[in-house]
């Protein structure tokens, strides 16, 4: 039987996969031309949204993917 108490996270540990969970939904959901490419929304899309809100609040709110990878599709 596995040992629940080593499969949990620590705080830190999942502030960071919450950080980097945000961060790609944002890279993935970044708007070409005014509209989603996941969504079909216009920008912002829920999803961006939801992720923004995390990193804001965590104080990394003005976090935007790199330009190398805005446009990698």
């Amino acid at each position: 039987m596995p040992d629940r108490a080593r499969d949990r996270l620590s705080a830190a540990q999942l502030r960071n996969r919450m950080l980097l969970s945000a961060r790609r939904i944002i890279t993935e959901h970044w708007p070409r031309v005014d509209r989603c490419p996941v969504c079909g929304c216009g920008w912002p899309c829920p999803p961006t949204e939801t992720a923004y809100d995390y990193l804001a609040s965590v104080g990394q709110g003005c976090w935007a993917p790199p330009k190398r990878v805005r446009g990698w599709r």
